[in-house]
């Protein structure tokens, strides 16, 4: 069978370490399978990874929005590849893809907003933020609806809701995992912090509202009130433009270090002692199994997606109470049996995930079956 990969979409988030953990999975499938891998331009570390495989094709594209691309779903260059390499498949990591490719087509859905419509994000946000995701995620449906009936999720409970938003459409479930990258520490490369005496919280995180990144203000404030004498730095991988301006009396409790590259994660979670997930919606993140991988204690929300994915491996708190996680942070600081604990709770915990070798052999074993089905 000839797959053609399809991440000419990506840009940004935990989609492009799943890209990137994916195709260098596809050596394996050398004799079997030949693919035609087309990246987009923030997937050129991954291009120069692969282009060595003897059954892989590399290109790169981003796919950009036209007249042809939104209304009709066409793009003359993946229509040209699907033809000239006598495509059978495309796989899309994550949609929407915005081209409909004329074979059959595999595509990874990871946006909740669209299924989880209860979150409290959707609470927190003013009429005019809602009307603007209320359009955008019409939009996305929409998109999704005409190029895709066949879709993989990262999480069962999400699969259940696609699927009964998209009664006509197959949906599979394979989970996420850390990038093989955390098993070769040969391959990390260093990302050093400024020296810091004092407790590191670690989020890496693209910012988007419903991460909801900035409860760490809040937070903040109530820590340097409550405890003194805690010295502590939240360690964001975004750029300070994306926050609202930090009162100076908490400033110096905040790095920003922007976009990082995925070797340059490990060594973040080596300098950090507590993994901070706000995110109040989510089909599945990496930074669940990453921490765990990296011996790092995780807080994070409250929610049914983080306790279905995480179970007993996690600090919780409640999702919008700065207060809450405040506290459950000093706890976590001032308890070395209980930062112990869930350590341990996450290696096991990792077990309940697809590693990225079987995730691979799910996904390619789908595209096999529904290649053969009529």
């Amino acid at each position: 069978m000839i797959i053609l990969v399809n991440t000419t979409n990506l840009s940004s988030g935990g989609g492009l370490q799943v890209a990137d953990s994916f195709c260098k999975t596809l050596n394996t499938y050398t004799g079997k399978h030949r693919f035609i891998v087309v990246l987009s331009s923030f997937l050129k570390n991954t291009g120069e990874y692969i282009k060595g495989y003897e059954n892989v094709e590399v290109f790169f594209y981003d796919i950009t929005n036209s007249l042809s691309t939104l209304i009709l779903g066409r793009d003359k260059f993946l229509d040209n590849l699907v033809k000239e390499k006598n495509v059978d498949m495309v796989f899309t990591v994550f949609g929407p893809s915005r081209w409909n490719p004329k074979v059959k087509h595999l595509s990874g859905f990871a946006m909740s907003q669209i299924v989880m419509k209860e979150s409290p994000f959707y609470t927190i946000i003013n009429a005019k933020q809602k009307l603007k995701w209320f359009i955008g995620n019409r939009v996305r449906k929409y998109l999704f609806k005409r190029s895709t009936n066949l879709f993989y999720t990262e999480n069962k409970e999400i699969t259940r809701r696609l699927q009964l938003l998209f009664k006509k459409a197959k949906c599979y479930t394979v989970t996420n995992y850390y990038n093989q990258i955390y098993d070769n520490p040969s391959l990390w490369k260093p990302k050093t912090l400024p020296q810091f005496d004092g407790y590191t919280f670690l989020t890496i995180s693209t910012y988007y509202d419903f991460k909801n990144l900035t409860i760490s203000i809040p937070i903040a404030k109530i820590l340097k009130q409550r405890y003194k004498d805690l010295k502590f730095r939240f360690v964001f991988t975004c750029k300070e433009s994306a926050f609202p301006q930090i009162d100076s009396n908490i400033r110096d409790n905040f790095l920003f270090i922007d976009t990082v590259d995925i070797e340059e994660c490990p060594s973040l979670y080596e300098q950090c002692d507590i993994v901070f997930q706000p995110t109040l919606m989510e089909c599945f993140t990496a930074v669940y199994p990453e921490a765990m991988k990296m011996n790092k204690p995780i807080l994070t929300v409250d929610l049914p997606f983080a306790t279905g994915l995480c179970g007993k491996a996690v600090e919780y708190y409640s999702p919008l109470s700065p207060e809450d996680a405040a506290d459950k942070i000093y706890s976590l600081l001032t308890n070395k049996q209980k930062r112990e604990t869930l350590i341990a709770q996450g290696k096991e915990q990792l077990k309940s995930y697809d590693n990225y070798t079987q995730r691979s052999e799910k996904l390619i074993n789908i595209m096999e079956k529904e290649f053969l089905s009529k």
